[in-house]
């Protein structure tokens, strides 16, 4: 009973005290600035992981981000057969990494886990298929609410939120598609 009543006012100390803001991408300073004044270390061809040559990554895209990597980068194609959109490196023969769907999914999971992380997506679209499929590959990973969509294209560089602003938003996922 000693030791509880000893404990009891460190307790209220700690429960009692202002909410502790939490930093922006790991640091508080990032928080205050545009994302477009914010550098974020990158994977290239972040889905394709293994020793070969066309797979350019050591760690998973989830390993990837616990790391610190806040840019993923990869190349989509028409996968032969089933006609799913997928991660594939140059051709899907080459290295298929698996479908859109489930490597944002992955991306939504760990967004889910770290409320206080900005992303940012660049997807090529190899194929060249119509931005409707990638449209329909977000919304079928229930990833879509945490996309950024600017309010006017294209946005000046001096028109872009700050990183706290995408957080408070819910908007922590930055995509650029591009050809």
């Amino acid at each position: 009973m000693v030791l509880i009543n000893l404990l009891l006012p460190c307790l209220l100390f700690l429960t009692s005290g202002p909410m502790v803001h939490a930093a922006c991408n790991g640091h508080d300073e990032l928080c205050s600035r545009q994302y477009s004044n914010v550098s974020f270390i990158g994977a290239h061809d972040s889905p394709f992981v293994g020793p070969l040559p066309q797979q350019n990554q050591g760690w998973s895209v989830t390993e990837q981000l616990d790391n610190g990597i806040r840019f993923l980068q990869g190349q989509t194609h028409r996968a032969p057969i089933f006609g799913t959109l997928n991660f594939c490196h140059t051709s899907c023969f080459l290295e298929n990494a698996g479908t859109v769907r489930d490597f944002l999914t992955t991306v939504k999971t760990w967004l889910d886990a770290n409320p206080n992380e900005v992303v940012t997506l660049l997807i090529v679209n190899g194929d060249f298929v119509p931005i409707t499929d990638f449209e329909n590959e977000f919304d079928g990973s229930g990833i879509t609410n945490y996309t950024y969509t600017p309010p006017v294209s294209p946005l000046a560089i001096n028109s872009w939120p700050t990183l706290q602003e995408l957080i408070t938003a819910g908007t922590r996922l930055v995509v650029f598609l591009g050809k």
